[in-house]
């Protein structure tokens, strides 16, 4: 950001987020762009009038004092000439306390104008929501509006008439100045009559309505003139008054200040700082600077311009509001404290996973505690006026104290990185050879098992293409998040959550580390070509950390999501757009915070926090649900970032004739970062309807009497992700094949855990309050030479991944790290499984896997079979 970027956040943003609010509900319930238009000028304008009466008075008090100084002055002007002239005149006006701030004094009302100019042209200028709308003899509010054309020479009427108007009407209001004032009325008609010229027709039309509202209340103001003259003493009296209690105002207005633009935001970034380094392909930076935007639209909104109208305010009003002032910011503090509710992941782009809905309990609970709260703080701010400053004061430190432990803590987690990618998209190369051998491993987060089925039974031809793979539904992970469930996918049951805490006087990191390598290190050792890439949490950081190979020079490590976004337009489009969005969005979450749950839906509007070309536009960079289930507008990026690099596959892969057999291992996040897809096709697009599709084939999550229960969107986002990394996946195989690299290619596709959706009774343990979903990984393995698509019941959990891996390669393997043997014995017997309320590194990076509200489950052969299933009372033995 540059030095204008920052008075822009700080003066102008606050009232362009008025304008967007207005317009959002406007055209929420009028569906017209030119009814939005009129409700923007007509609430604006009721909004400033305080401020433009106000200015008024001064003008007029500047204007009657130079009329009251010009007979003087003209006889000074007539009677003296040169140096001695000037001289004179500046000792005329020194007497009569006439100076440069008199001057700007009598233009008050113009630079009032500016800021608001400014917001309304950033706003109305850049709504794509205008595009292509008529208005009358007007075709497009988005463009000029060429209203009068002769012969091929175009004439836009509308700022003409905006002119017109702007002139009437600054006439009437200087009848009594001289043709000088007149003069600059004109004069600055004109500058906006250049400015406006070329504008959008739709930013005309708001200018014109404002002009139009300005006449009307010249007009009005001319006729009541006699009796709105102001005293001076008058004006200075009510000022002074102000000032007296206007302390009070300011110091809750910085406590909200800083909840809204830096506690809250940084509450968001410390969660995941490393998330917010370097999104969709951007420029990298420190997240942390984010707060400097939030906190200078914080700054603007209530500590410049709400105390700019409550200055302006009857004393009566302003006794008042003194005291209610001080009970919002607490009231604001405790929503966010007390009454904080999330509604899943938060993304990147400050979206929630799932639709933000309140109970009517929940919202008349915490209003009437809202309610409550401003009426006692009013009460005791009345009582103890002594300490009122005093009582806000420590609040502010308090909140301050809160975000400077979240800015240091984001500092302390991005202090030293990079920022950047370990490679460039045209330095991942995979090699696949088509004389030796190839094997590749595939981990799709949170790819659900009982999925695969139906998604066969739909998809003949993505069956076709998985011809030798063996569908193993009876798998079980051993842990219920990636965090606690990949180190055993990757490095076998050394790696278990109850072998890792066995291991206490080490590092989850390190120990998650070193599962990540044990393949690699294998194959490696064993004179494999290896390549590695996007090992998840490497080195717990969420841009996975492929340094964590640095030492062992036979394997090749790539960064591939993120990198692998070439070629993709809405990559090639968003940068820029993504950080505006943040700048702006930081401070609306964090406004959305502080209000009550009555309010919360209303500004979150399904994460487009008002933003009229997102929620109504079907703009490409955003995530928005109009429908839980069936339909969307926008594409989400996160996950477009992850299926790229299933596209890119083929891209990748080097192929060569040599008999070097390779190995490759990659995860990918498809199956995670869900979202609907357009159907049957199953691709991302900017706007979704599948609703007519689902209903007519809600029989396709039936199989011979067996259902899947399909209910909102979390069930339908999964399962369309599924069936497309499916069809990618596929298609890269069809690659192979066309390549003769798919027959001697052993491919194990495994997830490193599930999801608790309640789809399938039989893993729904009512008596233990689990759905087992949440731990049913996809397993599918296709071995050297297999052919057809078979389903095997057999007991499997993801830690067998490495001995899938190794089988007939590696005799008798072994972990190079514990030198325990590779092999699948431990299952039998009873599997051991960690559950807790979160999978976050930030939160479990101690040495044991040990949070307040954890639990262990234990199942054996068949995790179909409830009677299989027990809880423990403590940690496994």
């Amino acid at each position: 950001m540059h030095i204008l970027d920052y008075l822009f956040s700080l003066f102008i943003e606050p009232l362009k987020l008025i304008f967007e609010a207005v317009f959002f509900y406007a055209f929420r319930y009028t569906q017209n762009i030119a009814l939005s238009i009129v409700a923007i000028s007509i609430v604006i304008n009721l909004l400033v009038l305080p401020l433009y009466k106000h200015a008024d008075e001064l003008e007029d008090l500047q204007r009657e004092k130079k009329r009251h100084m010009k007979p003087y002055v003209d006889r000074i002007k007539s009677a003296f000439k040169g140096d001695e002239k000037i001289m004179i005149l500046q000792a005329y006006y020194r007497e009569n306390n006439y100076g440069l701030k008199n001057v700007l004094m009598e233009s008050v009302s113009l630079f009032l104008q500016i800021p608001f100019f400014i917001a309304a042209y950033s706003f109305l200028s850049n709504l794509q929501l205008m595009q292509g709308v008529s208005l009358g003899a007007i075709t497009d509010l988005g463009s000029p509006d060429a209203l009068i054309r002769i012969g091929g020479f175009a004439i836009n009427l509308l700022p003409i008439l905006m002119t017109v108007i702007n002139i009437v009407s600054g006439f009437i209001y200087s009848q009594k100045d001289g043709i000088k004032d007149k003069l600059r009325l004109i004069i600055i008609a004109l500058v906006f009559l250049v400015l406006l010229y070329n504008s959008p027709a739709g930013l005309v039309f708001y200018w014109t309505l404002n002009n139009v509202f300005s006449l009307l209340k010249n007009i009005v103001s001319h006729i009541r003139k006699s009796k709105a003259s102001a005293k001076p003493a008058k004006a200075v009296k009510k000022a002074a008054a102000n000032t007296g209690s206007f302390a009070l105002i300011m110091l809750s207005g910085a406590v909200l200040t800083v909840l809204t633009g830096v506690m809250i935001p940084s509450d968001v970034i410390a969660e995941n700082p490393q998330e917010l380094i370097k999104p969709f392909g951007m420029n990298a930076c420190n997240p942390v600077m984010y707060l400097v935007s939030s906190g200078l639209v914080a700054a603007g909104v209530f500590l410049i311009w709400i105390p700019l109208f409550i200055f302006l305010t009857r004393e009566k009003t302003l006794k008042y509001v003194t005291y209610l002032a001080p009970g919002f910011a607490v009231a604001s503090l405790v929503n966010y404290v007390v009454f904080n509710k999330n509604f899943g992941n938060l993304s990147k782009k400050l979206i929630y996973e799932y639709d933000m809905s309140f109970g009517i309990a929940d919202i008349l609970i915490n209003l009437v505690a809202d309610i409550a709260i401003i009426a006692v703080v009013y009460f005791l701010f009345t009582k103890l006026k002594k300490y009122k400053n005093l009582i806000v004061s420590v609040m502010l430190v308090a909140v301050f104290a809160l975000s400077g432990i979240n800015v240091s803590m984001s500092l302390a987690i991005t202090a030293g990185h990079s920022y950047s990618y370990a490679n460039t998209a045209d330095e991942v190369t995979v090699p696949m050879t088509t004389t030796g051998q190839n094997v590749v491993v595939i981990m799709m987060d949170r790819m659900i098992s009982c999925y695969i089925p139906y998604v066969m039974n739909e998809r003949p031809d993505v069956k076709e293409q998985f011809d030798g793979f063996v569908f193993y539904p009876n798998t079980v992970s051993l842990g219920h998040s990636t965090n606690n469930g990949a180190p055993a996918l990757f490095g076998g049951y050394d790696y278990t959550p109850a072998n890792l805490n066995a291991r206490s006087n080490e590092l989850l990191v390190d120990k998650h580390n070193e599962s990540l390598k044990v393949l690699p290190t294998i194959f490696a050792d064993n004179g494999w070509n290896v390549t590695v890439g996007d090992p998840p949490y490497a080195n717990y950081e969420w841009i996975t950390d492929v340094s964590i190979y640095d030492d062992n020079d036979a394997i090749n490590a790539y960064n591939m999501t993120g990198v692998l976004t070439g070629g993709n337009d809405v990559f090639e489009e968003l940068g820029e757009e993504y950080e505006i969005r943040l700048n702006r969005n930081l401070f609306c979450y964090g406004l959305m915070k502080i209000c009550p749950y009555l309010l919360q839906p209303a500004l979150y509007m399904r994460g487009s926090y008002c933003n009229s070309d997102l929620y109504y536009g079907g703009s490409g960079n955003i995530g928005v649900l109009s429908d839980p289930a069936h339909t969307q507008v926008g594409i989400d990026e996160e996950y477009l970032e992850a299926r790229v690099v299933l596209e890119s596959l083929d891209d990748i892969v080097e192929i060569t004739d040599n008999s070097e057999n390779c190995f490759f291992m990659f995860a990918n996040n498809t199956t995670h970062n869900i979202t609907l897809l357009e159907e049957p096709s199953y691709e991302p697009s900017d706007y979704i309807d599948n609703t007519a599709y689902d209903e007519a084939n809600s029989d396709r999550f039936t199989i011979d009497g067996q259902s899947i229960h399909m209910e909102g969107y979390l069930s339908y986002a999964h399962y369309e992700c599924c069936v497309s990394s499916c069809i990618l996946l596929g298609e890269w195989f069809d690659y192979l094949r066309e390549n003769n690299m798919y027959d001697n290619t052993r491919i194990i596709i495994v997830a490193d855990h599930g999801y608790d959706f309640g789809q399938v009774d039989d893993l729904v343990l009512t008596d233990l309050d689990f759905d087992a979903q949440h731990v049913n990984p996809a397993l599918l393995v296709k071995d050297f030479n297999a052919t057809g698509f078979t389903i095997s019941d057999e007991f499997m959990t993801n830690a067998d991944t490495p001995s899938l891996a190794l089988e007939g390669i590696v005799e008798s393997p072994v972990n190079p790290f514990t030198g325990n043997p590779i092999n699948m014995d431990p299952k039998n017997g009873d599997q051991y499984i960690y559950i807790s309320g979160s999978g976050d590194v930030l939160e479990n990076n101690g040495t044991k896997f040990e949070e307040e509200d954890h639990y262990w489950l234990a199942v054996h052969d068949n995790i179909f079979d409830k009677d299989n299933w027990s809880r423990l009372p403590g940690e496994p033995g």
